[in-house]
């Protein structure tokens, strides 16, 4: 670790746990915020009108609730909360606040000191105690090792901090299955350690494991955690390795530890795949990718690839159950029908995609991207799959029982929502 980065650290770790401490304002704090609805503006404004002078509302880089506050119902009475972060200009210090709904009007429940340059991310969870929300608020000293988790919980009126810890991405799921939510906390320094801890806060925060994980890892690209196969839950790790490779980890909790439960080897990639449930089944698939025939000889940037999505089968195996390409150039994927694995490759062009019979060398389908100004409804020979702005996507005739295999890559980003966390 350099000394930059080791003071970044300390200096975080200092803050997490004083008051008074501050930092540089955050990039883009002072940013104009879209318009909301009539109610969350009224209260925004309501909100910028008791801040300090000089001080603007922080948006955190990820979080639930898209603006720079979340409504949630803290105490658990029916109503919601107003929780947010807002900086002062030329002070370090970044601060929080709750309010509520009294007597018709919004009013301040209580103030709470943040820490770090940035909110890295805000979300809420029931850590402390099972069906109370609290705030999981992360802070950042911009340093690319420097982070810190706090948890506050709401105990008799104000906020309290329950919990504080260094981390790089953090987990929260109910991986040991006893129905009360933990925290994996990934602290990843590259070249010098990397491990994953699970916590678990019963009257205190409590470790129950910690596994060692491959510190010459560039990062954790995606980190998500959620059902593995049909009775268990897991952390799924894709990491970057190399100039352009990666592979994925795959942490559960078994036997009072926590273990990696794949070998990196049986999931490393020639480029980064990202981890998902890519056949909405629940149940989280482990990225992978491989070239279609014919193209064993040509230059890595030239080639296809074929992404494939694997079920984990509860020991050391996978089970393919999904193949997709992905045409990052023009913004789509196409999941490979079943019925064609094993027996088809791919022939590119400009615009055209074309899925051709490894056996008799037929066509199976091809997409072609037209743009506007070319296109016709009159063509017989092409079906719409999709249209933007200046593009139209269509699937020829012979294709067109694939068109439900079409996907936008901005329609499943539009899907995805925003993340909770890395």
């Amino acid at each position: 670790m350099t000394m930059k980065r080791k003071a970044a650290a300390a200096w975080l770790a200092l803050v997490l746990g004083c008051t008074g401490c501050g930092f540089m304002e955050q990039p883009g704090a002072y940013m104009r915020l879209p318009k909301l609805p009539a109610e969350q503006e009224a209260l925004k404004l309501t909100i910028e009108r008791s801040l300090p002078e000089g001080a603007a509302l922080i948006r955190p880089r990820k979080a639930e609730q898209k603006g720079a506050f979340s409504l949630i119902d803290l105490d658990g009475d029916g109503s919601e909360e107003a929780v947010f972060f807002y900086k002062i200009k030329n002070k370090e210090q970044l601060n929080g606040e709750i309010w509520r709904i009294k007597d018709g009007s919004w009013q301040r429940l209580d103030r709470f000191e943040g820490a770090g340059f940035e909110l890295d991310s805000l979300t809420f969870d029931d850590v402390v105690q099972k069906g109370r929300k609290d705030v999981i608020a992360g802070y950042s000293t911009g340093a690319e090792s420097a982070k810190g988790l706090a948890v506050y919980s709401w105990e008799a009126g104000r906020m309290v901090k329950k919990v504080e810890l260094p981390y790089t991405d953090y987990v929260i799921d109910d991986l040991n299955g006893d129905g009360k939510k933990d925290v994996t906390v990934i602290v990843h320094d590259r070249g010098v350690s990397s491990n994953a801890t699970l916590y678990q806060y019963d009257n205190e925060l409590r470790k129950l494991g910690s596994v060692r994980l491959d510190s010459t890892v560039n990062d954790y690209y995606n980190v998500l955690g959620g059902r593995v196969s049909a009775d268990k839950r897991g952390v799924v790790l894709d990491a970057s390795v190399g100039a352009h490779s990666s592979y994925t980890e795959l942490l559960v909790y078994e036997g009072g530890k926590l273990k990696r439960a794949l070998n990196p080897q049986t999931t490393y990639k020639a480029y980064s795949g990202k981890s998902e449930d890519a056949d909405g089944d629940g149940i989280i698939e482990i990225s992978g990718m491989y070239d279609p025939p014919g193209y064993e000889n040509e230059a890595m940037a030239n080639i296809p690839w074929i992404e494939t999505f694997a079920k984990w089968d509860g020991g050391r195996g996978l089970t393919t159950v999904l193949e997709r390409y992905y045409s990052g150039e023009y913004g789509y994927t196409f999941d490979i029908p079943p019925e064609w694995k094993g027996r088809f490759t791919v022939k590119k062009s400009e615009a055209s995609v074309r899925f051709v019979d490894t056996g008799d060398g037929k066509l199976l389908a091809e997409i072609r991207v037209f743009p506007q100004a070319e296109w016709t409804d009159d063509n017989k020979s092409w079906i719409v799959l999709s249209r933007t702005m200046d593009q139209v996507y269509a699937i020829d005739a012979n294709g067109a029982a694939y068109r439900s295999f079409f996907r936008l890559l901005s329609e499943a980003r539009a899907g995805e929502g925003s993340q909770t966390h890395e």
